[in-house]
Formats: C-alpha cells, sequence, structure tokens
C-alpha cells in the first residue's frame, strides 16, 4: 500500500471513528492519522473478560458493537455493577487513576467487538491533545460521580429510593431506556432480580411511571423523586389483584 493509500485509509477509518465515538471526535486529521495504525481489533464472547480486578494496566478500548459491564465484588461476594458500557464508549479509561493496576473488572455482556490500544500509546496521546485530555477528564468525573452515587446509594438509601435514583439518573427527558436486563438492574443497586421486577410494578401502579418501549416514561415526576429522595418508602409487595403485567428481562 502507498503512503498516499494509506493515509487515505486512516482518514476513512478516522472519519467512521468520529461518528462513533465523542472521544475521537475531539481529536484532528493529524492525530487520527497517528493512532489508527496503533489500533487494533479484538472480539470478546459473551461472558468473556477484557480485565478483572487486579490485573496490570495495559489495554484500553473503544467499543464498536455490543455491551460491557465495568463491576466490582463486595465482601460478601456480589457483583455491583458500576457502569454498562455501550457502542461508542471507551473501556478501560479508568486506567488515568488506578496506580497500574484494575480497581474493577470488565465483561462482555453479550458478544462484543472493539478497538484496543495500550495504554503507554494512549497516555502519550493524551499528553500531546489537550482536547482529548479535557475529555477524558469530564469522563472520568462522570465515571467518578457514577461511582459514588452509586455506594452512596447501597450505603444510605432503601432499596425502593435506589432503584427511582437509578431511572432518574438514566432518564433523558421524561423517557428511561434502561438497557439493561432486570438483573443486571439488580446488580447496580444491590438487591434480587425478584425485587427489580416487583418495585417497577409497585412504580407503575403508584403512577410514577408507565411502560414503554424499551423501558419506561416518568409520569409523574415528584412522586418518583420523594421515592428517590427516600421521604416515600415503596415495599415490594404488590396490593392484592392489582398486580400490573411487567415482562421480566
Amino acid at each position: 500500500m502507498t503512503e498516499v493509500a494509506r493515509q487515505a485509509l486512516n482518514r476513512s477509518i478516522g472519519w467512521y471513528l468520529r461518528q462513533l465515538s465523542r472521544v475521537m471526535r475531539v481529536l484532528n486529521d493529524d492525530e487520527l492519522d497517528r493512532i489508527v495504525p496503533l489500533l487494533s481489533e479484538r472480539r470478546f464472547t459473551s461472558k468473556q473478560h477484557l480485565f478483572v480486578t487486579g490485573d496490570a494496566v495495559e489495554r484500553v478500548y473503544l467499543l464498536l458493537q455490543g455491551r460491557v459491564k465495568v463491576y466490582q465484588v463486595a465482601d460478601n461476594g456480589k457483583e455491583v455493577i458500576l457502569d454498562i458500557v455501550s457502542r461508542g464508549d471507551v473501556v478501560g479509561d479508568m486506567a488515568i487513576v488506578e496506580a497500574g493496576e484494575r480497581i474493577a473488572s470488565a465483561q462482555a455482556l453479550e458478544d462484543t467487538l472493539a478497538l484496543s490500544i495500550s495504554w503507554e500509546d494512549f497516555s502519550h496521546l493524551l499528553q500531546q491533545s489537550p482536547r482529548l485530555g479535557f475529555v477524558m477528564v469530564e469522563l472520568m468525573a462522570k465515571r467518578l460521580s457514577g461511582m459514588q452515587r452509586t455506594f452512596a446509594n447501597l450505603v444510605a438509601k432503601p432499596v425502593s429510593a435506589r432503584l427511582a435514583d437509578t431511572l432518574i439518573a438514566r432518564a433523558e427527558g421524561n423517557r428511561v431506556r434502561l438497557g439493561l436486563t432486570h438483573q443486571e438492574l439488580s446488580q447496580t443497586i444491590g438487591t434480587s432480580r425478584e425485587t427489580v421486577t416487583a418495585l417497577l410494578s409497585r412504580f407503575v401502579v403508584l403512577g410514577a411511571i408507565t411502560q414503554a418501549d424499551g423501558g419506561f416514561l416518568i409520569t409523574d415526576p415528584d412522586l418518583l423523586d420523594d421515592i428517590a429522595s427516600g421521604d416515600l418508602q415503596v415495599s415490594a409487595r404488590h396490593p392484592a389483584g392489582r398486580e400490573p403485567s411487567i415482562a421480566t428481562s
């Protein structure tokens, strides 16, 4: 391949990556030309780990398709999901604050395709691109805030409040697209799948949410806020004869 053809191919790949990921969108053409040859394709089957807690920090992944959960294991052996990463997002970027050792595990939830770059190359790029550095700082702040919120909720809030808070956090306007099964949602808030299913049904009965394609609509934001704050505690038990039909995932 000639140098001209190689550059044209790199820019074609770079254009695609820009459309896919806001992280790549901030790079200029020269930066993309430098990063594309450093990327390698990786495929992970469902349940396969990208890395586990304690691993040395080696690579960063940009997801092209599939979903990955980032989680820690509590002292009681239960998984606590910290984040669900999907197409266009980055996995392994917490290396910025991990001091050379992974503090969480990442596992594919389904067959997943990713582009991989060594942490050494990625960190060098961060130093060379202030725009990328700023975006990664924003991403880190969001991730750390989400982790802090997760752990604070697990310690301080009842289950119904944790679930309502998660719905609010994932809402876009009044629409909540979960992108999670009830089992995954239960691991996010530290409870059982059965409790999540029952509480979602109770929220529907109370009028806080209604079922919609791919998730829920928030129909009473004030009520959901009251539940999320713990001012109104909701039991997972349904009043007799009033349980709506909610499909479990």
